[in-house]
């Protein structure tokens, strides 16, 4: 497989796919927060034999960046993630993929305020025009939505975790140099747990959950959870991104909306709105421009790290 990298691009976004549209199945059966706690459990044990030498060599360099760490996986593993599933329970698939899609977007504004890194007038344009096509996701492409303050509240929930893993991403952007990778991920899935605990406890009050009366289904799907999009995508995200450079590989993000929506209409029974399609072409639109600058204006200089 280390010889198809474009390969491996296309199945972590495949598998990030997957993510939208079977956790909206499995939230029915198991809560947003014990949902979260389930799969980076899982994620992790899988995750530790691979790491674990690493994780010894690196102890020093992760206790002393622990500030950094803590706040990774805040935003990265329990905050993203966990508003992703609360957000699902309320909006579709499709629409939750193309919410997310902006993240792109979020992470170079937020490097232009707290990186100090410098933005082309092309790219805000792409902000712009992006931003369109996320009010036709949300509005349904009626003014009288907005007015009204009928807006789809999971939309909104999707933009605040939107928000989150674009935190996550300037974080790492500024820290991940210093910091171990695999080494980073796996205490931040632990830290990340730590952080649910509480939540998912309080949850158990009022949604409690038995593993042994869940369905064989559900049970599978947080599995598949804990290792597909977790685990294999990341491993298959790296490799493919150490082989094509990370402005060629940033591109495939845009397959996540893609087969979020076959696979939310072959097995969701979603179907799919004129408005998202609409909606979906600016935001992508919006966000090729913007992220990639230097297809657009060859003369300019680029400045902005992909």
């Amino acid at each position: 497989m280390q010889r198809l990298p474009y390969l491996l691009l296309v199945f972590a976004t495949f598998f990030w796919g997957t993510n939208f549209v079977f956790s909206r199945m499995i939230v029915e059966e198991v809560p947003p927060f014990q949902l979260s706690v389930m799969r980076w459990i899982i994620a992790s044990l899988v995750f530790l034999p691979f790491v674990y030498k690493e994780l010894k060599q690196n102890k020093e360099i992760l206790i002393k960046n622990w500030k950094a760490l803590l706040f990774l996986a805040a935003t990265g593993i329990a905050g993203f993630n966990t508003l992703l599933y609360i957000a699902i329970q309320y909006t579709t698939s499709i629409n939750a993929s193309l919410v997310n899609s902006t993240a792109p977007l979020l992470i170079v504004l937020l490097s232009v305020f707290f990186l100090k890194e410098k933005m082309l007038k092309i790219q805000y344009i792409g902000v712009v025009v992006s931003f369109i096509g996320v009010f036709f996701i949300i509005t349904g492409g009626s003014i009288e939505t907005l007015l009204t303050l009928t807006i789809n509240p999971g939309d909104l929930v999707v933009l605040a975790a939107v928000i989150m893993w674009s935190i996550y991403s300037v974080l790492m952007k500024k820290f991940g140099v210093d910091l171990p990778k695999k080494s980073t991920f796996i205490i931040t899935m632990y830290i990340g747990i730590l952080i649910l605990i509480p939540f998912a406890l309080f949850e158990r009050t009022y949604q409690p959950v038995a593993l042994t009366s869940l369905p064989a289904e559900a049970i599978l799907g947080i599995v598949y959870l804990g290792i597909f999009p977790s685990i294999i995508s990341f491993i298959c995200w790296n490799e493919g991104v150490m082989q094509v450079g990370p402005g060629k590989a940033s591109n495939y993000l845009h397959l996540i909306v893609l087969f979020t929506t076959i696979l939310a209409v072959t097995f969701g029974g979603e179907m799919l709105l004129v408005t998202q399609i609409i909606g979906g072409f600016f935001i992508l639109s919006g966000v090729i421009v913007a992220s990639n600058p230097h297809f657009i204006s060859k003369n300019a200089p680029v400045t902005l790290k992909q």
